[in-house]
This record gives structure tokens, sequence and C-alpha cells, in this order.
């Protein structure tokens, strides 16, 4: 081999040698790998005022580290927004793996960070928490507490930024719908109002207010109150705007906050009202029914009240409620309406004068009746009389007498007026018959019944109100069946308790079964002290009156037999009237038979003749021959 070969073989062993250690040298400097950035969605829903939601899209970041301190930031901007929002876009942790995350710069040493899984913010760290691993980390993406409602997109970027690398930094792209949260919409959209007097300020439910029209818009003039609550689309209370409200006809408006003891004063006929605050209603000297609308400050009519105004009395008129009274004072027996030249009811007096025609029967000659409220509902004993003032009278003795009711306070009196008079008996409290009645003949199983008992007098006059005594026997009215029920008023009583307006009613249920049932009583037959026993004449008389119980059904079937039996009946009838045409046929025929018969036996006879007159021809003729 030559010198110069030899130099070149010596000198590719040595280039060799210096590769292999070149190549067997290991990086100082660690490196992110296979790094990437997905997105469980490309769109995702909230609503305004919320954060974190499980409809939220997740951000998924992954990559394989070399050494603990390799960091992966992911950033959220912003790209696009509604007008007028101020909210950032936000990651929330919500799982790791091999992972520590952080807001901090890239982490270096991995130790354990309280509260790691709360919003990040704009920008997260992911750090491997141990060397040659495969780190990632996931994330919920939202607006943080957008106030607007609309359309963001906001698009999330990562990038290295600890320990060398390179990753795919185009980002993922997210749009996040915000919706009106409707528990938090601040929008009115319906309203409640309830309308009260002016002394009322609890009531729940809306009242009819009437009120005087002289002209007051100091508190103390108030005619009534309305309270609002205003709720938006999702039925949800709000008191996030104003509303308005505005009066139509008579009067003026006013608002306040809601107290005991309201005072301010009338402010104009359209005004704007802080929400939960109430709008107060005055008179302004006009009569007539006012309509208060209320409406969102976007204009939308929530709701409407009304309040009528009236003026002086013009009018006035009575109804007799009770036209039978005792002998008793203070029993209310006239109701009595005003009106104004309009007709709207007056309804602010307070004092009546009653004058009756025969004052010993009826008591009264302009006599005051004062305290006299008036009602909507004048409600006696479970009876609802209808609206107006509820009059008393007193009754002296037994008879009848013609009553005026008005607000003269005198026959002379030049203010005021007075009703027609209207005829008023004292009854008399002695009885003398009784009568049992059913309000029908007839009644379904079960079905409500009312069985009235009614006293007269000697005169056959009904009694005054009262408790009678004695006036049936040992036992009362007694059906033969049970009543069903457990509403049913017992009627085995001797007296009759509770006797008012000129009867006693009994409540029943008829029984469950199908039939008659029979009520039986026999009256009374002593009698001893006042309001006691009837004449002698009918003491100790038997009474009974007899109903009918049945189904429509039962009486469907038993019209249907009626109808077969009636179908039968004709169908009876035709066969009977068959059988007496097939008698005379058949009588016909044995008459024809007898007459076939008769000739038949004429014409063998006419046969038997003929044959010995032709026998006896032959027998000539043959002789006749022989010659």
């Amino acid at each position: 081999m030559s010198t110069k070969t030899t130099f070149k073989r010596v000198a590719l062993v040595a280039v060799a040698a210096l590769g292999l250690g070149v190549l067997a040298t290991v990086p100082s400097q660690a490196t992110v790998q296979a790094g990437s950035l997905t997105l469980s969605a490309a769109t995702s829903t909230q609503l305004t005022n919320e954060t974190s939601t499980a409809s939220a899209a997740v951000a998924t970041v992954s990559f394989l580290n070399t050494n603990a301190g390799d960091t992966v930031t992911v950033t959220a901007y912003l790209m696009s927004a509604p007008a007028g929002n101020t909210a950032s876009p936000t990651m929330q942790l919500t799982e790791t793996a091999s992972a520590i995350v952080a807001t901090t710069t890239p982490i270096v040493t991995p130790v354990a960070i309280p509260g790691q899984k709360d919003g990040l913010g704009q920008v997260a760290n992911v750090s491997g928490s141990a060397a040659n691993s495969a780190v990632s980390a996931k994330f919920r993406v939202y607006m943080q507490s957008a106030t607007v409602a609309g359309t963001y997109v906001v698009k999330l970027v990562p990038a290295v930024a600890g320990g060398g690398g390179v990753i795919d930094t185009t980002g993922v792209t997210l749009t996040i719908t915000v919706s009106t949260n409707p528990a938090t919409d601040t929008v009115a959209s319906t309203a409640t109002s309830i309308l009260t007097t002016a002394a009322d300020t609890t009531t729940a439910t809306d009242a009819v207010v009437t009120a005087v029209k002289t002209a007051n818009t100091l508190a103390a003039g108030r005619a009534a109150n309305i309270r609002v609550s205003l709720l938006n689309a999702a039925g949800v209370a709000t008191v996030g705007e104003s509303y308005t409200a505005t009066i139509a006809g008579p009067g003026l408006l006013g608002s306040e906050a809601l107290s005991n003891a309201l005072a301010g004063n009338a402010i104009g006929r359209a005004i704007t009202v802080k929400a939960g605050h109430i709008v107060t209603v005055f008179p302004d000297g006009a009569s007539g029914v006012s309509t208060i609308t209320i409406s969102s400050a976007a204009g939308k009519v929530l709701a409407t009240e009304t309040v009528t105004f009236y003026g002086d009395a013009t009018t006035i008129t009575t109804k007799v409620l009770k036209s039978v009274v005792s002998a008793a004072n203070d029993q209310n027996a006239i109701l009595v309406t005003l009106a104004d030249a309009a007709g709207t009811n007056v309804t602010n007096a307070t004092t009546f004068y009653v004058t009756s025609s025969d004052t010993t029967k009826i008591a009264g000659t302009y006599q005051a009746r004062s305290s006299v409220g008036y009602d909507l509902k004048n409600n006696v004993g479970g009876v609802d009389l209808g609206a107006g003032y509820l009059v008393k009278v007193d009754g002296v003795a037994a008879g009848s007498a013609n009553i005026t009711v008005g607000t003269k306070s005198s026959a002379t009196a030049t203010t005021g007026i007075n009703a027609a008079p209207v005829a008023i008996r004292v009854g008399s409290v002695t009885p003398a018959s009784v009568s049992v009645t059913l309000d029908k003949t007839s009644y379904a199983p079960g079905e409500k019944a009312t069985l009235t008992v009614v006293l007269k007098d000697k005169d056959g006059l009904e009694l005054a109100d009262g408790t009678y005594l004695n006036i049936f026997a040992t036992g009362g009215i007694v059906a033969d069946y049970s009543m069903s029920g457990s509403l049913s008023d017992t009627t085995t009583a001797t007296s009759v308790d509770g006797f008012s307006s000129q009867k006693k009613e009994f409540t029943l249920y008829m029984p469950n079964i199908e039939g008659d049932v029979t009520f039986t009583w026999k009256t009374g037959s002593t009698a001893s002290g006042t309001n006691a026993g009837l004449a002698t004449a009918n003491q100790a008389v038997a009474g009974k009156i007899v109903a009918s119980v049945s189904s429509a059904g039962t009486s469907a079937a038993i019209d249907a037999a009626n109808e077969a039996t009636d179908a039968a009946n004709a169908a009876t009838d035709a066969a009977l009237a068959a059988a007496d045409a097939a008698d005379a046929a058949t009588a016909a025929a044995e008459d024809a038979s007898a007459a076939v018969a008769t000739l038949a036996k004429s014409v063998n006879t006419a046969l038997n003749n003929l044959k010995k007159q032709i026998t006896a021809l032959t027998a000539l003729v043959n002789k006749l021959l022989k010659r």
C-alpha cells in the first residue's frame, strides 16, 4: 500500500469518528412536540349575566413534553361582539392529564396550584407535571357575564411559551350566541295591578272603587291606590325600568313608595312611576268613570283599572228585603241606593231618615239612622243582597205600615230626597197552621232537594221570624228512606228553629235508590207559652208528601218497557184478528165443502139414473135386432 493511500484511510476514519461523536450528543434544550388545540363544537349558547354553563364549548390543548417546564399557552381573543359589550371571553379549567395549569408565565417547577379549576381568564399556561409526558388540559370557553344579547366570535390561539419547539398557531374559532336571560330581563312585558280604596294598601284582589267628585289634590283626598308589579317576558318580577300611568276621564294621578302612611299629593294626568312605587288616584271635581292605563317604558299597555267619581245624589230607590218583620227594634228590612244625575251610585252617605205611616205598627217619624255604610255585598244570613245601604226599622205591633226612607231630616227640609213609600208588615208570633212542601215531585238518586216549612197565623199570613215550639209531634218529619250524604239537614225536631223570611228550609240529598220516598209527620198536640203550638183544629193532624226517585236510565228503560208492552199488545190484537179471520175462512170452507158434497151426491144419482136408462135402451135395441 502506498503512503498516500494510508493517509487517506486515516483521514476517513477520523472523520467517521468525529461524525459518530456528534450524533451521540443529546440536545441540551427541551422541545414541545405533537401539539394540538381542538374545540368540542364550533358554536355554543349562553344567557346574559351567565358564566360557565354545561352548554359551553370545550377547548382541548395537548402536546408531548420533554421536561416538566415545557409550557404551551392558549389565549382567547374576542374578534367581534354586539355594540355596547364590555365582557371578555374566559376559559375555565375542567380536566387535566399530566399537566399543571395556571395564569402565570411558564411553570418551571410542577407544584400544586390551589383553585386550579377556577376561571383562568383570557390566557392559560399549561405545563407538564413530569418529564416525557403526554400533557393535556380541557377548558370551558364562555363570555364572562355578558350583559348584551347577540353573537360573539372568539378565537383561541396556542403558542409555545417554554421548552422550545413549534406549535400550529392558526388557532380555532368559536361563535357564542348570547340570549337574554329571562330571570334577569329588566324589560317589562306584563304586569299585575290591584285597585283598592284609599284606606287599603294590603288587599290582594281588585276592589270596585267609587268616590265623591269634590276636587282634592292633597294626600288626604286620595280616592284609590293602584299597586303595580312589573313582570318580564318570563313572568319574573322586575324593577329594572319605570312605567307610565295615564288617566282618561275625571281625576288626577300621583305616585309614591308603598307604605301604610301614604302622604303624596296629585301630580298630573300622565306620570312616570318608579318601579315598585304605587299609583294614587285623586278627584278633580268632575263625575264619571275614569280609566287608568298602566304602560311599560316602551309604551306597551300592561294593565287598566277604573274608578268612578260621583256627584250629589239626585235619585233614591228602596227595595224591601224583609216584608214581614217582628215586633222588635233594629231589623235590616230595606236596601237603599243613591245615584247622581249621571246615574252613578253615590257611596258617601252616612245618615238616612225613616218615617212610618202608622207608628203604632212600625215606629218612626223622620227617625235618624246614623252611621249607615255603603256595601257592595250586603250579606245577611249568608245571602248576598246586593250593593247599597241597609236601613233598619223598629216593629211595634202586628199590622202593616208604609215606610218612607230619605235624606230629608224633616217634613219642612229644603235639601235632600225621599224615596217612594214601601209596605212592611209586622207579623204575628202566634202560629195557627203549618205546611210542608218539596221543591220538586221527582229527583235523580242522590239529588239535592229542598224541603220547606211555612207557618201562618189564623188569618193565613206568614209569621214573623223566630223559633216556634211544639209544631210537630215527637219525631218531627220522617222519611221512609235515609237521606244520602252527611250534608242533609236533620228534620226530626218538634220545633221550627230559625224560621226566617216566612219559611224554614231544609237541605236534603235523596237516597241512592229508585222508587218512591215518603215524608210523614204529625202536628203537635199541645201548646204552651209564646210562639208555641198550632190552632186546636190543626193539632195532631197527620200529613205526608211523596217524591219519586229515578235515574234517567231507569226512566228510559221504563219508557222502553212501556213501548214494548204497547207493541206486544198491538201484536196480540193483530193475532186475535187473524184468528177470527181464520175461523171465518174455515167456516166458509166447511160450508163450501158441504155444498160440494151435496152436489156430488146429486150428480152421482143422475149418473146412476142415466146408466140405468142406457142399459134399458141397449136391451131394447138388442131385442129389436133379433127380430
